[in-house]
């Protein structure tokens, strides 16, 4: 490969991916952005449709009084879920921005958890200002949590996939 066509090749992801990152975080300050209730209501709004559908599918029946039940005791652990998969996910955008920069070791995966964590901590202290809303560092660990999570089912991934590539390079291995 010629130097010019890796130059833009870096040049190309790095963009793409930071583009992809800031994104994210726009997405995050949108959801965080929110009224108490209107953040609520779309928690509690996905929560119904999950018990809704698991009554469905294994033809439970539930009646309204009782999809509405079970949809207000799982809506704390959905929502808190949601923040840990939103925030695995700017886990792995943080990663892959700084894998432009750095090689990948566990230092660069410590530079993505770092910003990761920072990026909640704004987070928070953003929510403040937001009608109903509070800062809490629980969420901050929540949220740097989902990011380790992320990271952790990241590297089993690659680690099944380098087994699944190796055996097909040494079929008789």
């Amino acid at each position: 490969m010629k130097t010019d066509e890796k130059t833009w090749k870096t040049i190309i992801y790095r963009a793409v991916t930071a583009l992809l990152l800031l994104g994210w975080m726009a997405v995050i300050f949108w959801f965080s952005d929110q009224p108490a209730v209107e953040s609520s209501e779309m928690s509690g709004s996905v929560s119904y449709r999950f018990v809704e559908a698991c009554s469905n599918i294994f033809g439970l029946g539930f009646s309204e009084e009782t999809t509405e039940a079970y949809a207000a005791a799982i809506e704390h652990p959905v929502r808190k879920a949601a923040h840990m998969t939103e925030y695995a996910i700017l886990g792995w955008l943080f990663l892959a921005v700084f894998r432009g920069y750095l090689p990948y070791r566990r230092k660069t995966v410590l530079f993505a958890l770092a910003a990761t964590a920072a990026y909640a901590s704004t987070d928070e202290i953003h929510q403040l200002f937001i009608e109903g809303r509070a800062g809490r560092f629980g969420d901050v660990c929540i949220d740097t949590f989902g990011a380790l999570l992320g990271f952790a089912l990241l590297h089993f991934v690659l680690l099944c996939y380098g087994k699944h590539c190796e055996k097909q390079r040494h079929p008789l291995k």
